[in-house]
């Protein structure tokens, strides 16, 4: 579970420091929904890979999306 928030604060943390011009959009979700099925999908998505710097936690970008899709998203354009 500790992932979990781990992943969910990165998240929090990216969301805020970036400005993106996507976001994933579903009708009649919660905001609540939203973001469990996000933090869901990112845990789902996880990668840790083992180099010289000890182990790295990356997110599998097109298993993240998938996810999101299966899930019933759909991602959109933002406007600017």
């Amino acid at each position: 579970m500790t992932i979990r928030w781990f992943l969910a604060a990165v998240l929090l943390m990216t969301g805020c420091a970036t400005s993106d011009p996507y976001v994933y959009t579903k009708p009649g979700a919660t905001t609540e929904q939203k973001e469990r099925d996000k933090t869901d999908c990112l845990f789902d998505s996880k990668e840790t890979t083992h180099g010289p710097g000890g182990p790295q936690i990356t997110v599998n970008q097109d298993r993240y999306r998938r996810c999101m899709t299966d899930k019933g998203y759909t991602l959109e354009r933002t406007a600017r």
